[in-house]
């Protein structure tokens, strides 16, 4: 049998925790940007494999509409797009601690900014952040 409970994850951006997920079933998601390579067929029948490099990804988040999550990202988004200089990138690290899962993201920066929107509803935040490198590690998981 195996266990999950999203609030036993963490999610740190350049040292800060995220804890203002919503409720919805992907409030974090991490996906890889592209395929791993791609398999060449000649005509005799032998295969060439290549394998493309591309070691990127991609965080998306949905949080509560008023939290300190969204200023801590909205500031931080502000000054890398404010910058005078070259700006320093983002750094993500996120540990399922129940099942040992480690996924971590090395130089991203925001690729798409939060849309505000207000109504008689809840709205969540989606940030979108995109990895140079994202590296996983899955383990087996608690009790299995």
């Amino acid at each position: 049998m195996a266990v999950y409970r999203h609030d036993r994850s963490i999610l740190m951006l350049n040292g800060y925790e995220i804890t203002a997920f919503d409720e919805s079933s992907d409030s974090l998601s991490i996906a890889m940007v592209g395929d791993d390579g791609a398999m060449t067929i000649g005509a005799a029948g032998r295969a060439v494999f290549v394998f493309t490099g591309n070691e990127s990804g991609t965080l998306t988040i949905k949080l509560l509409q008023h939290s300190a999550d969204n200023e801590f990202l909205s500031k931080l988004r502000n000054q890398i797009l404010n910058s005078q200089s070259a700006p320093t990138p983002v750094e993500m690290y996120f540990k399922d601690t129940w099942n040992g899962d480690e996924i971590t993201g090395e130089r991203g920066f925001f690729t798409t900014p939060p849309t505000q929107a207000r109504g008689t509803g809840h709205n969540a935040q989606t940030w979108t952040l995109q990895f140079e490198r994202v590296v996983t590690k899955l383990a087996k998981g608690a009790f299995n």
